[in-house]
């Protein structure tokens, strides 16, 4: 019931256990099922093929020692990925997070407590109202994940949600921020089962700052960048994007969850974090690169398609898609094959689109 494997989103030589769920299937190490499908013997040809690569990358962030200070050398290596044992670090120092939280010490705990009062007390309706969303969401936060039957897990991640909804009041809480935090708790879990919630709430604090207003009530800017995201696709894939515009049926129909939920749930999930391995140095302009690139690969079989909805449903499954599973292939194709992406460029794009579509 047991196979041992390598995990390639750990770029490094770290030993896992492949063990069957209660209901008898595979899981990985993040606790999500591996498909029907899954192969552990090509599993494993994949992992030896990045083996050496993996382990000087972990040698040459050992040598770091820390000093994780923006560089084009430590661009470069994020974009190569960042080992598993130092992502927390890591991302933690090149977001900014590590700075809010030895500004802010014991905040997170109290944020905690303030918001069971509130929840308690009933004097604030609408604080009482989301922190009942969340309750709600909590069971409904990948379900079928082996790790997130454990209530520990579960309460780690409310507490994060009721923290970060009491921390930001203007913002609360939007469906699709507990995938988020929870796919933050499962990437920051220590090998030995520790969590770290409070890591953990200010990296979402750093990753809802940087898009901030895709998660307010009217999402403005998350309907901004879905424009400028076609405007770039209608220049570099025109064909592509005409066939998919004469289906009648905006393209927000299957981007909007994309932007919303980070590409959880969309790409497997170790090539997740290698994504926000770029989104916490880079910022937001590599959400463009994915969505970009993932038209851009697929445009052949896009172009076969007569309707929004087969659209759609293809995309859905890019989870398992194999072309999505080679994180490192993946990664470096998204650089390489979307071309230059000035953020200059973009936001002036973003300037335009707001002068048009202002509310």
């Amino acid at each position: 019931n047991e196979y041992k494997s390598y995990l390639s989103s750990n770029n490094e030589e770290f030993c896992i256990i492949m063990k069957k769920s209660l209901d008898g299937k595979l899981v990985d190490d993040y606790g999500f099922d591996w498909p029907p499908s899954f192969d552990p013997q090509l599993h494993n040809d994949y992992i030896q093929k990045y083996k050496g690569m993996e382990e000087k990358q972990n040698l040459t962030w050992e040598k770091l020692n820390g000093n994780y200070s923006k560089s084009s050398k430590l661009k470069n290596l994020v974009r190569q990925g960042i080992p598993r044992k130092f992502r927390c670090s890591v991302w933690m120092a090149i977001s900014g997070a590590q700075s809010k939280l030895e500004t802010n010490p014991g905040l997170f705990d109290q944020l905690i407590a303030r918001s069971g009062s509130e929840y308690r007390s009933n004097k604030d309706a609408s604080s009482q109202h989301q922190l009942e969303i969340i309750r709600m969401d909590i069971p409904r936060t990948f379900p079928e994940n082996s790790k997130f039957q454990e209530s520990v897990m579960r309460n780690n991640l409310q507490d994060v949600l009721f923290a970060f909804s009491m921390y930001k009041p203007e913002i609360g809480y939007c469906q699709g921020m507990n995938f988020i935090g929870g796919a933050l708790l499962l990437a920051l879990q220590e090998p030995s089962g520790e969590l770290k919630p409070e890591e953990c709430f200010w990296l979402l604090v750093t990753l809802i700052d940087a898009v901030p207003d895709y998660y307010s009530s009217k999402m403005v800017s998350l309907s901004n960048d879905i424009e400028v995201l076609q405007v770039l696709l209608k220049k570099r894939i025109p064909k592509t994007y005409a066939h998919i515009s004469s289906f009648g049926i905006p393209v927000q129909v299957f981007i909007t969850k994309w932007f919303i939920c980070l590409y959880v749930d969309i790409l497997p999930i170790h090539t997740v974090y290698r994504v926000w391995d770029c989104l916490f140095y880079e910022g937001y302009k590599v959400l463009f690169r994915v969505a970009m690139y993932e038209f851009i690969t697929h445009k052949h079989e896009i172009k076969s398609m007569t309707d929004v909805s087969q659209v759609a449903v293809f995309f859905k499954s890019l989870v398992w898609d194999q072309h999505a599973w080679d994180d490192h292939r993946y990664l470096k194709n998204v650089f390489s094959r979307t071309g230059r992406l000035a953020r200059q460029s973009l936001e002036m794009k973003r300037e335009t689109q707001q002068k048009t579509n202002p509310t």
